[in-house]
């Protein structure tokens, strides 16, 4: 498998992996058709060229009193992208942050307990000399922020 994008069996091995990580290879052969050993060599292959990064687990941050996940996005003056990115990352409750394509220059995740909160990171990050705006964005059902959720093709 090296070198080669992935193919029928490997999607659906990933799919299951995605529901749960830690479902035992025997299950997933069984399921799939295919030997243990099949679908150890095809996860190890994907391991190996960076298509499995890891595994993980997915924490409800709303079970854990943080009551608001909300998307972030940074409009900056060029070329001072990386420097917001290096200062919203140091913001206590950013999940993600990351440079973007698009209407913004950056957007990040965050999970705050209340309104406040979210407010108060607002005018920080607006604050920023190098920030021409901020945009925040609060989910209002349980968001899907796990492995789970990516397609493939």
């Amino acid at each position: 498998m090296s070198d080669r994008t992935i193919d029928k069996m490997d999607i659906k091995i990933l799919r299951m992996l995605q529901e749960d990580a830690r479902k035992p290879f025997k299950e997933i052969a069984d399921q799939c058709g295919v030997s243990t050993e099949t679908v150890k060599n095809r996860f190890n292959a994907m391991k190996k060229n960076g298509i499995i990064r890891g595994t993980t687990i997915v924490v409800d941050p709303r079970k854990m009193d943080k009551k608001h996940i909300v998307i972030i996005g940074i409009q900056t003056t060029q070329p001072y992208s990386n420097q917001v990115l290096n200062m919203v990352k140091k913001i206590p409750g950013i999940c993600v942050a990351t440079r973007a394509v698009g209407r913004y220059d950056v957007e990040a995740i965050a999970i705050k307990e209340n309104i406040e909160q979210i407010g108060s990171m607002k005018d920080n990050i607006g604050d920023f000399q190098q920030v021409r705006s901020v945009d925040v964005d609060i989910f209002v059902d349980k968001p899907l922020l796990c492995p789970k959720n990516f397609e493939f093709d």
